[in-house]
């Protein structure tokens, strides 16, 4: 991957990067940048930073928190937990396949933004959107479930700033 350009975002543009997150995380947008931000142009996306260590990205005009901000306890997200043989293939990019599924978060609709974390741990290993609503999936015996986004590895996390 290949950064394009990089600056610090105006403070218009820093509000409208928290009302974008706000979307998506509600109140935790506020603890996620302080300061400000800086936006990164990659050849693959958007990224947004601070203190060199992206903590948002672009995708299809919404601003998701990374995995790192996750980690971190910088932002919250609903949960959705998997088995520990689902975890090689959700870090590796894979959609989440019903089967691996071990704990839903009940009450969330359609294309809601997810967490998946593993059973043991509790450390989050992708961020996904609900392909069904939460009950459907708990439901569900097989087929795809969530459609993963950002996961361990990819190329969010593995950009060095």
């Amino acid at each position: 991957m290949e950064i394009i350009r990089r600056h610090t975002l105006r403070k218009s543009d820093f509000r409208e990067l928290k009302e974008k997150l706000g979307r998506t995380v509600g109140n935790s947008a506020d603890t996620l940048f302080v300061k400000g931000a800086e936006l990164i142009i990659t050849d693959q996306g958007e990224l947004y930073a601070e203190n060199r260590i992206i903590l948002a990205f672009k995708l299809d005009n919404e601003v998701f928190p990374s995995l790192r901000a996750l980690n971190n306890d910088l932002a919250k997200l609903p949960t959705i937990t998997v088995d520990m043989g689902a975890v090689p293939y959700v870090t590796n990019g894979a959609d989440v396949m019903a089967p691996g599924i071990t704990k839903v978060t009940n009450g969330l609709p359609k294309g809601t933004i997810v967490t998946i974390i593993d059973e043991n741990y509790g450390k989050a290993l992708a961020i996904g959107r609900l392909l069904f609503d939460s009950e459907e999936i708990a439901e569900s015996k097989k087929g795809k479930v969530i459609k993963n986004l950002h996961y361990v590895n990819d190329f969010i996390w593995s950009l060095k700033l």
